[in-house]
């Protein structure tokens, strides 16, 4: 049984979402739209969050200068709600102070009025993939919290695509404990985890590194062999 590449349980088609006070959102809509790509416009941040879950993924058009909350203040609540929503900032009299403020605080870009149609549907198409793929790692960094810490090792190296056999004799358990171990894991992750998010995540989760486990007596083959399975 191996980890293999597959896709987590994330919407083909992630909504994307216009939030303006200027009638602009609406020529923005439009600009979208002959681009096959449907946005949602909203005339305020308080609107937006009134109809919208910030933990789904998606990609919001957002102006930095609103009455009432801000683009700034819309990105403030979208990050401190942990949201993959990836956002756009636009602004008509925007300065370099604003647009580095913007990326600062984790927008994909920073575009001026009038907007290029096809600038932005790049941008859009960037944010919807990037949303996408924190969704995804939102999905798995779930079912990685869920591993003992004796899984965690043994998912650490099979990221690194070592053997059984190898990580038994790394972490000196019989290959039977590791085969038992290993099953328990392709079980819980099932098919929805991409093998490149898992290591990062992996790698990026304190106290699971097989190089951090206290070190052992080694055990000789033959009693290794033996073990029943932890």
């Amino acid at each position: 049984m191996a980890l293999t590449e597959a896709t987590p349980e994330v919407p083909a088609d992630l909504p994307v979402w216009v939030v303006d006070d200027d009638d602009v959102r609406y020529s923005i809509r439009f600009a979208l739209a002959t681009h096959s790509l449907n946005a949602e416009t909203f005339s305020s941040g308080e609107e937006f969050f009134s109809s919208v879950n910030p933990a789904q993924p998606g990609c919001l058009v957002v102006d930095m200068t609103m009455q009432g909350m801000s683009g700034r203040d819309v990105q403030t609540k979208l990050r401190e709600a942990g949201s993959p929503i990836r956002v756009i900032v636009l602004s008509g009299h925007g300065t370099i102070r604003m647009a580095v403020e913007a990326m600062e605080n984790g927008a994909v870009c920073f575009l001026e009025k009038p907007v290029d149609p096809d600038e932005l549907v790049k941008k859009v198409h960037l944010a919807l993939e990037l949303s996408r793929l924190e969704h995804q790692k939102a999905l798995i960094r779930e079912k990685l919290s869920t591993f003992s810490r004796r899984e965690a090792q043994i998912f650490d190296l099979l990221c690194q695509g070592l053997k059984n056999t190898e990580i038994a004799d790394k972490l000196f358990l019989s290959q039977r404990t590791v085969e038992v171990h290993r099953a328990h894991i392709m079980k819980r992750l099932g098919n929805t985890a991409p093998i490149s998010i898992l290591y990062e995540l992996a790698r990026r989760k304190p106290g699971v590194s097989p190089i951090e486990a206290p070190c052992r007596p080694r055990k000789s083959r033959r009693r290794a062999q033996s073990d029943n399975p932890a």
